[in-house]
């Protein structure tokens, strides 16, 4: 099923990279990456189901750790994330041409909860993926620049 990609950040034209003179050096920021969801992107609606109850308290909060499902890589801990329904398109692996519709998201409003994460560059710059730091083989998440906000999606983890 395709979709017009309504749930990511609106598109912004191509931001300019401006050279910096540093102490006597001019200094050109890195480029950002282009978001691998395009047009072309076949989008899949993932019907996910619930997280399992014993994953969160009644607040919401994680009470589980969270570790990559292809790795075993600890990522979270608990109490560090709260569970919200939030519809992210996500791509499925690098060099992929599919994407899923996600909504079991655990929030994070500060990076530095995370105990183990890789950060893509900037994806124009609006956002970064979110990977395994061990691994690095699939996206299991957003980082949002401007507002700092980190999801992880539930569906692309596993609990211990």
């Amino acid at each position: 099923m395709e979709n017009d990609n309504n749930n990511q950040q609106p598109q912004e034209e191509e931001p300019q990279l401006i050279e910096r003179e540093i102490e006597g050096v001019t200094v050109l920021p890195p480029p950002f990456i282009q978001d691998p969801i395009t047009n072309e992107t076949t989008i899949i609606q993932k019907e996910e189901a619930e997280p399992a109850k014993e994953t969160r308290n009644e607040e919401g909060f994680l009470l589980k750790t969270i570790h990559c499902r292809l790795c075993d890589c600890k990522i979270l801990t608990p109490k560090n994330a709260k569970l919200v329904e939030k519809q992210i398109t996500l791509i499925n692996k690098k060099q992929s041409n599919t994407a899923e519709d996600l909504k079991y998201m655990w929030f994070l409003p500060d990076m530095f909860q995370f105990e183990n994460i890789a950060f893509t560059k900037d994806v124009n710059s609006t956002h970064k993926y979110l990977s395994c730091a061990e691994c690095e083989q699939e996206v299991i998440g957003i980082h949002y620049i401007g507002s700092k906000e980190n999801y992880v999606a539930h569906d692309r983890i596993i609990y211990k």
